[in-house]
């Protein structure tokens, strides 16, 4: 097998030099005042899927006075490192280098570079992370904006600047962390946004997006991008365009006064807000579709944004790797996502040691799409035993099932699947569906209007279910033996 390099120790070539579209780099090599930290596949252990053989090289720096800053860094590399022993098929090697791209006013900015090489081959990935010595905190890119509202003006512009690349899909753009996960700053001071390789590539149908694109980016003009950055973002401009790094920190500045910043940008939290489904008056049901993304789950979403439904998406590997777009889609309009496992198959049948890849992959594939971390895991066919429970709580995931199976699988009519609903409906219902039913999707728009007209709310299962714990089976007494 090759060992593919990180960028960080292959000749250090600075890459800025004046093209706007190249983030600003001061400095890629160790100096004077920090130093680096480097490790191999043996540093990183306590994983749930760890492929023998798969070679690891990484480096990344580490700041005197910036203690949570490494710690941070050292924790994101360990979950790339994680997701992509779990969430790649076949996985070979992974390099990851740094850059620092911005030092001053307190403000640290280094930029991640990923090598991964799998079966579908070889591909590079960016990501860019922060440090406000002030607030004595580590941020992610997109907490350079200002909020999710100019995150979602940012994600505009790039449709807009991207619109007549033909590698391009507009429809692989929405305003999620991981999409936006590297962000910075040129020589001249404007926003420059890249994508990891085949990122935004259009969906072929059975493969996985083409890397062969390469690094796509977004450059915005200072005067178009000030109103979006946030206070950090504004003193990280002014620190990518030092003459030279400057690495001493000031302390951390307690305000009692300052405001709660607010969620991360591109962090979406699913369901409807404030709603509670065990107040005693208002009825709750959860749909939930598995076995997607597939080709129709867009037109499915269209729907449930037209009709303003929350819905749950129990996502299987495959799908999720050829069509990611989709999932990110799904996730940024506020749906949950979950896992229904890697490969469609009776996971209660298979050996021990498989189940750790078969319950680790969708989590990490969900993961590095949008940077969300999946917490509801429902079996295959609800087919489960000891096993199963053992290493979903080791995932620390709940076991979800369903209370109402609308038994689209079984090649009815949409009638038929709405009236098997309707009649077994209780308030707190998790209704099983499948998005790849060309029935389901007929039925859906007939079975949101009955549900509506009886008053139900819809929710996440999460809401239905009243906040499922890791290591529980819901619901109760579920035996999954066939």
């Amino acid at each position: 097998m090759a060992l593919v390099l990180p960028l960080a120790a292959c000749e250090n070539e600075i890459v800025g030099g004046g093209d706007p579209a190249e983030l600003t780099v001061l400095v890629d090599e160790v100096e004077d005042g920090f130093g680096e930290w480097r490790g191999d596949a043996g540093d990183f252990t306590g994983h749930p899927y760890e492929p023998e053989g798969l070679e690891i090289s990484v480096a990344y720096p580490e700041f005197e006075g910036a203690e949570a800053f490494s710690e941070a860094l050292a924790a994101r590399v360990d979950q790339e490192v994680q997701d992509f022993r779990a969430g790649t098929r076949d996985p070979v090697s992974l390099g990851i280098g740094w850059e620092l791209v911005a030092a001053g006013d307190g403000v640290l900015g280094v930029r991640l570079l990923r090598t991964e090489q799998d079966m579908h081959g070889l591909r590079e990935g960016y990501s860019t992370y922060w440090y406000d010595a002030r607030a004595g905190a580590a941020a992610y890119s997109t907490e350079l904006l200002a909020g999710q509202e100019e995150l979602t003006e940012l994600n505009a512009i790039a449709r807009g600047e991207l619109a007549d690349d033909d590698q391009v899909d507009p429809e692989a753009l929405w305003p999620v962390r991981r999409t936006y996960d590297s962000i910075g700053f040129n020589d001249a001071g404007d926003l420059v946004v890249e994508f990891s390789d085949g990122h935004l590539s259009p969906t072929v149908e059975g493969h996985v997006p083409d890397s062969e694109p390469g690094r796509k980016t977004v450059v915005v003009e200072h005067e178009r991008a000030e109103p979006l950055l946030s206070d950090l973002g504004t003193r990280a401009r002014e620190a990518a365009m030092v003459d030279e790094p400057d690495l001493e920190l000031p302390g951390t500045e307690a305000d009692e006064g300052e405001e709660d910043p607010g969620p991360v940008p591109g962090v979406i939290t699913a369901g409807e807000p404030g709603v509670n489904c065990y107040d005693g008056e208002t009825k709750c049901v959860a749909l939930t579709f598995d076995d997607g993304p597939v080709e129709a789950t867009p037109h499915l979403l269209d729907i449930l944004a037209e009709e303003e439904v929350t819905a749950s998406f129990y996502l299987n590997g495959g799908p999720a790797l050829t069509r990611p777009s989709v999932l990110r889609r799904a996730y940024a309009e506020g749906h949950e996502i979950a896992s229904h496992g890697d490969e469609h198959e009776h996971m209660n049948k298979m050996e021990a040691d498989e189940l750790p890849r078969q319950t680790a992959a969708v989590s990490a594939m969900v993961r590095r799409q949008t940077g969300y971390t999946v917490d509801l895991f429902r079996p295959p066919f609800g087919a489960t035993n000891d096993d199963v429970h053992d290493e979903v709580e080791a995932q620390e995931m709940a076991e979800i099932a369903w209370t109402i199976d609308s038994q689209d699988w079984e090649s009815i009519s949409p009638d038929e699947i709405v009236d098997n609903v309707i009649s077994r409906m209780d308030p707190g219902a998790v209704v099983l569906l499948h998005d790849p039913q060309p029935a389901t999707l007929a039925a859906v728009p007939e079975l949101i209007e009955r549900l509506k007209d009886d008053d139900y709310v819809f929710v996440t299962t999460t809401q239905a279910l009243g906040g499922p714990e890791p290591g529980r089976v819901y619901p109760d007494g579920w035996d999954g033996d066939w």
